[in-house]
């Protein structure tokens, strides 16, 4: 009897078991399928991602660039203000040292005047 079950068993197991076995590999060749696909969608991605780097680098030196030269210009602007600032202060200071000169020169002459007309009045 126990040969009876082991031969119902080993007709119906086996098949079934087969079967079984069957599935497990379509299901590792599917896996391994969609693994590949995966892998290839991550890899373009990566590529995906590696070209806006680099096109984000770019735009990034070319703004820095841009900085740069806006920022060399306003320097330059600067130092022309400040040379004709500096230029402006210069003729306005020989200005005003030309008219302290005059307004002392005047008021000598009116000191002496005075002194002159003091002496003549107290005499």
């Amino acid at each position: 009897m126990i040969d009876e079950i082991k031969e119902l068993l080993q007709s119906f197991l086996a098949p079934q078991l087969e079967g079984i076995r069957g599935d497990i590999r379509a299901l590792d060749a599917k896996i391994a399928s969609i693994d590949m696909k995966l892998e290839s969608k991550i890899d373009a991605l990566d590529m995906k991602v590696d070209a806006l780097d680099m096109k984000l680098d770019a735009k990034i030196g070319s703004v820095d660039t841009k900085v740069e030269s806006f920022r060399r210009e306003l320097l330059a602007k600067i130092h022309r203000v400040e040379q004709t600032l500096s230029t402006n202060f210069v003729r306005l200071e020989q200005k005003v040292d030309l008219s302290l000169g005059a307004m002392i020169e005047k008021m000598d002459l009116f000191r002496r005047e005075m002194l002159a007309e003091i002496k003549a009045a107290s005499k």
